[in-house]
């Protein structure tokens, strides 16, 4: 387990990582406890990637404006799950922020919360809704009576387990193909034609685009989308790291697959909401949300 600790202007911040054990490495990227406290900002941009996620709040109550546009208050001892998104969603708190969270794989989330990702594509949900009562409130629970980061993990570890073993219904070889098309992707960064991919699969781009919205939720042009974006951020993380020199985003863009320096500009505030250049002087510590307000 990885803890992190800052503090500055913008507030407290303290996080803990946790990778899952080897068996659930295909389904879960991490666990993530946080703690945020006294923060300058109470509304903030919360940014898409390729992970469905579980939240549980346990410190003051929240408000998500999921990208649908759909707005859900989130209470001290609730939790909510969300799909793949193409876009932003809004979180807004008091300042503080206390929980713990899951990040799937869309093939994790897909099959712990045992529905077709289209339904949770750009949306939220209470948890209570999506895992029933009596099993939302169970894991919550345990959650809230967790001494530290390393016992909470746990718990979400072992509901996961749980719930893995009790799924019936479920296309096993439709995920398989699913899972090759998207390791396929991401080994190219989202640069692979959505033709070229479904010929090296074997199926017709019909096909391809039913079983990613199975099993992510999303379609595959989209998801070569936010792995460029993903691999825009990496190379501007491996940038800051190397030198503190000035970001060269044309540069980073034709490395990362856009076609000139306009469709980057359009892609990156739609994906964000603001500049590549107010990115980079907003972004918070997690490095996965901008403050807005």
């Amino acid at each position: 387990m990885k803890v992190i600790r800052q503090q500055g202007e913008r507030g407290t911040w303290e996080m803990a990582f946790a990778a899952p054990a080897s068996p659930l490495s295909a389904l879960v990227d991490a666990y993530i406890g946080y703690d945020e406290r006294n923060t300058s900002f109470t509304r903030r941009h919360e940014l898409p990637g390729l992970f469905a996620v579980l939240i549980v709040n346990l410190g003051d109550p929240i408000t998500i404006i999921d990208t649908a546009g759909y707005t859900i208050p989130v209470r001290s001892g609730d939790g909510f799950g969300a799909g793949l998104s193409d876009a932003y969603a809004v979180s807004e708190t008091n300042g503080n922020q206390r929980g713990f969270q899951v990040m799937f794989t869309p093939l994790g989330a897909r099959r712990f919360f045992g529905l077709p990702l289209h339904h949770l594509a750009n949306r939220v949900f209470s948890l209570h809704d999506l895992l029933g009562a009596p099993r939302a409130s169970a894991l919550i629970e345990r959650l809230q009576a967790a001494n530290d980061w390393a016992t909470g993990f746990h718990h979400l570890e072992a509901a996961i387990r749980a719930r893995m073993a009790a799924e019936d219904d479920f296309d096993l070889a439709g995920a398989r193909q699913t899972a090759w098309a998207l390791r396929r992707l991401q080994q190219e960064s989202g640069q692979l034609s959505i033709a070229a991919l479904a010929d090296e699969v074997g199926c017709s781009r019909k096909h391809l685009a039913a079983t990613f919205r199975e099993h992510v939720g999303i379609a595959p042009k989209t998801v070569a989308r936010l792995l460029r974006f993903r691999q825009v951020l990496q190379l501007v993380d491996s940038a800051e790291r190397v030198a503190a020199l000035q970001i060269d985003w044309a540069a980073i863009a034709q490395t990362a697959g856009y076609a000139d320096q306009s469709h980057f500009a359009n892609d990156f505030r739609q994906l964000t909401g603001r500049t590549p250049g107010a990115y980079l002087a907003l972004r918070l510590p997690d490095q996965a949300g901008l403050p807005v307000g």
